[in-house]
């Protein structure tokens, strides 16, 4: 069911924040800042300058690490001369503040001139750090700048020159959920928009290979990894020969093909509108359209449509062609319509491997069982399928960033088909964690809340 009780008004940009139990701190539009209770937040009015005549189109929220109460906004504005190039800056909010609802203590922090609207955010490597990457406008550049537990080093740790010259600004940057792929979408009315798909080196920040995909007269603008990475999703807006929106399509692309022409030529078609020049009561066929794509936490990728009360979904987004179950209507928003954007997040929320983010392994068929859950401080973990032979056990959780935490066990009970472990948390925090059991060589993990 659909919450409709958000005051933000939006066209493109906005993004939200909760906490590792699932619960809303804010959400912002890139303009002003709510809290909890969709209150306008102290400090949380005009984020962007007066030169800004229009909301940012890109915006990401993400945790300053090692920070439970510091929350990062990057998002774009104009400078200083109205409409001579648009610049990345950052916003801080404090969750600490105002009785836990939230103060926007620190913004108009300056990164970078010139930049596109492509924003996105990966997690470093074994480490709580996450890299911050942009793409500079009227060129191939794509920047990258660590955030750590020191705040944003406002110094790019690299500058990599790569595919297309962007001349419009146009369309997402969207990581692979592992952090090891990077997918661009650019918008050219002309004939030259295109898609991207580069490797990063999620250790180092590097950006290599780019695969750039057949231009059109379109625009490429939402994008989106499968949580497996193997599946690639565009929302392609195409033109028509006097620039007018002609059509659109959704497509996925199999990347299990390999990086080559072969991953390109995989492309299925999933949903399409085309102008019907006999319809006059919605010729338009940006009518309808989604624009962007999210992955979410039940494992399935949502989209808006264009003008609509309706949300799209694919079901089953790791799955190839007609598969993966493309809903044109998977969520009705009653009163509201949907505009072009969506909420952004730190994709690696969303990940399936349980080594680096929340996520269960759901082709387990719930063979682990932990209870109670929400935990207090202890719990029983019953394993129903394993080899009975153990040689080694280790349980480990994760928290939402992918921050691992050791936990202590004892084993309850072995009866050949079914282990009984009693685990402590110690001193961990509230929220929300995955569990990954380790028994022999087989892995098993369940999200828990701690309430300690």
């Amino acid at each position: 069911m659909a919450d409709t009780n958000g005051q933000m008004i939006v066209w493109k940009g906005s993004a939200t924040m909760s906490d590792t139990a699932g619960n809303l701190l804010f959400y912002t539009n890139g303009i002003q800042v709510w809290n909890k209770n969709h209150q306008i937040m102290p400090n949380g009015n005009f984020l962007i300058n007066s030169y800004s005549p229009v909301a940012p189109t890109q915006i990401l929220a993400v945790p300053k690490p090692g920070s439970s109460n510091l929350y990062y906004i990057f998002y774009t504005q104009f400078g200083t001369q109205l409409l001579a190039y648009v610049e990345l800056v950052y916003a801080i909010v404090d969750m600490n503040q105002d009785g836990g609802l939230g103060d926007v203590v620190s913004q108009q922090n300056h990164i970078l001139n010139g930049v596109n609207e492509k924003i996105t955010a990966i997690p470093k490597n074994k480490s709580s750090d996450i890299w911050i990457v942009t793409m500079k406008f009227h060129t191939n550049s794509f920047y990258t700048y660590l955030l750590t537990n020191s705040g944003i080093d406002t110094i790019p740790q690299g500058i990599y020159n790569l595919g297309k010259v962007d001349n419009i600004g146009d369309g997402y940057l969207k990581p692979s959920l592992d952090g090891t792929k990077i997918a661009a979408g650019f918008d050219d009315s002309g004939n030259d928009g295109k898609l991207e798909l580069m490797n990063f080196d999620n250790s180092t920040g590097i950006l290599s290979d780019p695969l750039v995909f057949p231009s059109c007269k379109c625009d490429c603008y939402g994008l989106q990894f499968s949580s497996d990475g193997n599946k690639l999703y565009s929302a392609v807006l195409y033109y028509g020969l006097t620039g007018n929106s002609a059509g659109n399509a959704l497509y996925q692309y199999n990347l299990e093909m390999g990086e080559s022409a072969s991953s390109i030529n995989s492309k299925i078609v999933l949903d399409s509108i085309f102008v019907n020049p006999n319809d006059t009561v919605n010729p338009d066929p940006v009518y309808g359209f989604c624009y962007v794509l999210q992955l979410a936490s039940d494992g399935k990728i949502y989209g808006p449509k264009y003008q609509t009360p309706k949300i799209c979904a694919i079901s089953y987004p790791n799955l190839l062609g007609t598969a993966c179950n493309y809903i044109d209507s998977a969520v009705y928003l009653n009163s509201r319509t949907c505009e072009i954007g969506f909420p952004e997040f730190l994709s690696s929320y969303f990940y399936t491997d349980t080594s680096t983010a929340i996520s269960e392994n759901f082709n387990q068929n719930k063979i682990i069982k932990v209870y109670p859950n929400p935990i207090i401080s202890n719990a029983i973990i019953e394993i129903l399928d394993y080899n009975k032979n153990i040689k080694h056990i280790n349980i480990e959780v994760y928290d939402i960033i992918g921050k691992k935490y050791n936990i202590d066990y004892s084993v309850i009970s072995d009866n050949g088909k079914t282990l009984r472990l009693s685990i402590t948390t110690g001193n961990l925090s509230s929220g929300l964690y995955l569990l990954k059991a380790t028994i022999n060589k087989e892995t098993y993990s369940q999200k828990i809340i701690l309430t300690n």
